[in-house]
């Protein structure tokens, strides 16, 4: 059997269901509820955003749920000087609401809800309001920073709206989108399990997704006779981790010797973000070195994975990769299905 049918169980595995985990969507509906129906905060029209949006979300590894939620007030960006009354209005609102209390961080608020005492969901609600409220196609500002870094603190040109739809419509065709959303998870699963969550380690998972947008290439073959598409994953994932590669740049050698990469990455100009502003800004040097070094080890071990033609093997060093959730199969169970197949003469196309 095809190693792409492993890949499919192993999207399936990680794959976060947002109408399944129910638990997500009552959390934040209650949440908007009580800010809603509390006179001390602005009107505000809910976004959806994130890979809630984009249908890129993937099962967490400490098990602790999120989602985002953006909050766009029927403000100007005028009517409050600082960006924390907002942010400190939507977080008193809140102060009850869970057994812990609403933490501002830098981006947004964050209200976490816990399960037999252990963080279980926590919602970020992000805050912006309009350069012209009496026009939603205006500028939109988000609420930056938090009171322990009071430099950072400002109003941020954002375009929450455009770039859910920008990623949304990086594919036209729905099958070949599907096969772009796979390859999405496979890498934020990567990514959780190599880098650790903590500080500005972790690249963030907006910048991949961004470039995955920009540079996907679809990875199928079609049979001349059915028309059936078979796409190919690990071709598709081997060629976007190629094209991340190539994104770093030398800067020279630091002084514990360490040759230094670094890795800028921009929104599009027609989204309507700070212009310029890099992606991956709040990574170190170090932590961009390390990024690189991690990226080059995870492009030799697909390459590792595309050399090898027993698919048994072939799981076996996915498995490495990617965790537990991308299964072996039986060696009986594999030689089993092999044995029937027949191979098609009919299939056209280059991987």
């Amino acid at each position: 059997m095809e190693l792409q049918k492993y890949f499919i169980d192993f999207n399936k595995a990680i794959k976060m269901d947002y109408d399944e985990n129910s638990g997500l969507a009552d959390k934040r509906d209650k949440l908007l509820k009580k800010l809603s129906s509390d006179d001390s905060v602005p009107s505000f029209n809910r976004l959806d955003q994130g890979s809630y949006a984009m249908h890129t979300g993937v099962e967490p590894l400490d098990k602790e749920y999120d989602i985002d939620v953006g909050l766009r007030f029927s403000k100007n960006k005028e009517d409050y000087e600082n960006p924390m009354e907002l942010k400190r209005i939507v977080k008193n609102v809140l102060e009850n609401h869970t057994d812990k209390k609403p933490v501002i961080k830098s981006p947004c608020v964050t209200i976490t809800y816990k399960d037999k005492g252990e963080d279980a969901y926590h919602v970020d609600l992000a805050i912006y309001v309009y350069e012209n409220k009496d026009d939603t196609s205006s500028q939109m500002y988000l609420a930056r920073g938090k009171d322990s870094k009071p430099e950072e603190i400002c109003w941020e040109k954002s375009d929450p709206k455009g770039l859910v739809d920008y990623i949304n419509s990086a594919i036209s065709d729905s099958d070949d989108r599907e096969q772009f959303r796979r390859i999405i998870r496979y890498l934020k699963r990567w990514k959780n399990k190599v880098f650790s969550s903590s500080g500005n380690a972790e690249p963030p998972s907006i910048g991949i997704t961004m470039i995955v947008a920009d540079k996907f290439a679809v990875k199928k073959k079609t049979d001349i006779v059915s028309g059936i598409d078979s796409y190919n994953d690990l071709e598709a994932l081997y060629n976007i981790v190629s094209e991340i590669q190539k994104l770093f740049v030398y800067k020279g050698i630091n002084q514990a010797g360490r040759e230094i990469y670094t890795i800028s990455y921009t929104f599009p100009s027609d989204l309507k973000f700070e212009p310029g502003v890099n992606i991956f800004q709040k990574m170190s040097d170090n932590y961009m070195t390390s990024f690189k070094e991690k990226i080059d080890t995870l492009l030799s071990d697909l390459k590792a994975v595309r050399n090898e033609v027993d698919v048994v093997e072939q799981c076996k060093k996915l498995n490495k990769i990617f965790g537990d959730d991308f299964k072996i199969p039986e060696v009986k169970e594999e030689s089993k299905t092999q044995k029937r197949c027949i191979p098609s003469s009919s299939a056209a196309g280059v991987w």
